[in-house]
């Protein structure tokens, strides 16, 4: 909401194409930052990456829509109007259903990787159900209750830490989509900046 006004002023002074550029790298530098998250990410850390993307969002869609009835006869900005309305809803249901798609399956692919490590002839998965065990026998927890929760929660930090990845994953296909998406912008037409551009918004 902040960054509107000044998209809205800038886009009467530089072509609206070179904003969306802008937005663009916003958008995927955001995407890298989060490609980059753990399980113990602070609050401020989201925050930050979540306000880059936003600023970006902001030069993305006055001058998206600027661009789109920059050449349409005034007449016909009803008709346009519905083809743009359209797409954005279709385009956004299908890269809802395919982000939705990966992220499933990759969470399932990490989850395949990972659990393939909980054996009991791994030395770390031992350790992993060792410490546990004492953790909760250190709480009042029963011996036989704490051998028998022991590699429930292994199992629960493994789902915990394979969602995690999958959720990684879609963040570096989604910022490659927007680095990949900043090609097609330069098959814009120009069009010389002015007072009227902010108007079609």
């Amino acid at each position: 909401m902040a960054c509107m006004p000044l998209v809205g002023t800038m886009l009467s002074k530089v072509q609206a194409k070179w904003l969306i550029v802008f937005g663009l790298m916003m958008c995927g530098s955001s995407l890298l930052l989060m490609s980059h998250f753990n399980l113990q990410i602070d609050y401020w850390t989201a925050v930050t990456s979540r306000m880059v993307q936003a600023g970006g969002l902001a030069f993305l869609f006055v001058p998206i829509n600027a661009t789109a009835y920059a050449f349409v006869p005034h007449e016909k900005h009803t008709q346009a109007s519905g083809l743009i309305n359209l797409s954005r809803n279709v385009g956004g249901a299908v890269g809802i259903a395919i982000a939705t798609t990966i992220l499933s399956r990759s969470a399932q692919t990490h989850q395949a990787i990972l659990s393939a490590h909980l054996t009991p002839y791994d030395p770390a998965y031992q350790q992993a159900l060792h410490s546990i065990s004492t953790h909760l026998l250190a709480r009042g927890v029963n011996a036989a209750d704490a051998a028998r929760m022991a590699p429930g929660l292994v199992y629960q930090q493994l789902l915990r830490q394979s969602n995690m990845l999958a959720y990684l994953t879609d963040f570096r296909l989604m910022a490659g989509t927007c680095f990949f998406t900043l090609i097609l912008v330069f098959f814009i037409k120009n069009r010389k900046p002015s007072k009227d551009a902010v108007a079609v918004h």
